[in-house]
């Protein structure tokens, strides 16, 4: 699933609208729309940021699957949290990067080569 299909479906099982997680990102509220509508993309800290107002983990935004709920176990596979390290498997592809900021600016890196948005802060 596209991260705008995610930040979509995730602000309204939080019933938020888009000036609400705008205003609580400090983000134009085009800005936001432009996440949601698929043409842009959050880059990395803005990914975590948007996570908590959405109360998910940040891998349910960028996620090819459903999107889960913090307190919900991530399923294998995909993207997942390990021990503060992100952790992204595909077939026999396995990448970690630690959950820092430069590892976030990494992982966005991948997710835009996957997905092939383009993304902006």
């Amino acid at each position: 699933m596209p991260i705008s299909s995610n930040i979509r479906i995730l602000r309204k099982k939080a019933k938020l609208t888009q000036i609400d997680v705008a205003k609580a990102l400090g983000v134009s509220i085009a800005t936001f729309r432009r996440w949601e509508g698929g043409e842009t993309a959050p880059t990395g800290m803005r990914i975590v940021e948007l996570a908590k107002v959405l109360q998910v983990e940040p891998e349910s935004l960028v996620s090819e699957t459903q999107p889960k709920p913090v307190n919900q176990a991530v399923p294998s596979g995909n993207i997942a949290p390990s021990r503060n390290v992100l952790v992204f498997e595909k077939g026999e592809l396995r990448i970690e990067l630690p959950a820092t900021e430069k590892g976030y600016e990494l992982f966005n890196r991948l997710v835009e080569r996957l997905t092939g948005s383009a993304a902006t802060a």
